[in-house]
């Protein structure tokens, strides 16, 4: 008996350990080695020489970081909550029998799957000044030119627009998951008692929804957060500083000045930024 209870407790432990030994090696120590190197200087071809504090202080002082965190922020507070209030809106119209509805659930998913890459290069073409087919379609209706790609003023909504388009399809699958899993009697009920559309969502959908959104606005401000890819193919952190993310300066301090320390610091600032909010999206979303 005491041999079978032993077999049986180390069971989950053996199918744990690959997964475990995985993590460990690509996750835990990554980000434990770059925690140190936020403490040192690492110019890559040398070896680190401990320097403490010196990157944060110099963060302080690096008007790049602060247009960097700054453009995050606004990144952020711009596409959250288009893709959840669109994704939010597309579920509920495709949750109805509507013709067409498995392939018009399709169609937004689409852009989900498509590589990021490409979907940028193919919006650098489309926001393009003079050959873009939007400025084009602008002109049609009497609308002068708009300098999407090549204005600090317009160079981040293009990227925020281009970014809700492409993860709406992601935020209407979670919505749609979330809205299935809603029992048909409550609304059968509510519409005995005269319930109208809107009192239907408001106090039905959106109080049963609330730990789907709670989900999907976590994830979401964590992807947002770590823009990169749009930004270094349709701009690459310009004009000027206007476009310059947190990830796109890491970049740029690791693989164009070969400042690992630095780069290093700015990730642990963003890592620890990224935690302080989810903690108090939790904190007071999570206990509602």
């Amino acid at each position: 008996m005491r041999k079978k209870l032993s077999r049986l407790n180390y069971t989950p432990i053996v199918f744990l350990l690959p997964s475990l030994v995985v993590i460990t090696i690509f996750a835990i120590v990554p980000i434990m080695w770059g925690f140190y190197l936020s403490f040192t200087d690492y110019p890559m071809l040398q070896a680190p020489e401990f320097i403490g504090l010196g990157n944060f202080k110099r963060m302080m002082n690096d008007h790049v970081f602060t247009i960097s965190l700054a453009n995050t922020f606004r990144y952020i507070i711009g596409t959250v909550p288009a893709r959840l209030i669109i994704g939010f809106c597309v579920a509920l119209l495709l949750n109805e029998a509507v013709r067409g509805r498995n392939l018009l659930r399709a169609m937004f998913f689409f852009p989900v799957v498509a590589p990021l890459i490409s979907v940028s290069m193919l919006w650098q073409w489309m926001f393009h000044t003079n050959f873009g087919i939007i400025n084009s379609l602008l002109q049609k209706i009497g609308v002068n030119p708009i300098p999407w790609l090549t204005s600090t003023a317009w160079a981040l909504p293009s990227i925020m627009i281009m970014s809700v388009w492409k993860t709406i399809g992601w935020n209407m699958v979670v919505f749609l998951a979330g809205l299935q899993g809603i029992s048909p009697t409550l609304y059968e009920a509510a519409k005995v008692d005269g319930a109208t559309a809107w009192q239907n969502i408001r106090y039905i959908t959106l109080p049963l929804m609330k730990p789907i959104i709670l989900l999907a606005l976590v994830i979401s401000t964590i992807d947002s957060s770590k823009v990169f890819e749009q930004v270094y193919i349709m701009t690459s952190g310009g004009p000027g500083y206007s476009t310059m993310t947190l990830v796109q300066q890491i970049y740029n301090a690791a693989f164009r000045s070969y400042e690992m320390g630095y780069a290093s610091a700015i990730a642990v600032v963003l890592f620890a930024l990224v935690g302080i909010g989810v903690f108090i999206q939790f904190k007071v979303l999570g206990e509602r």
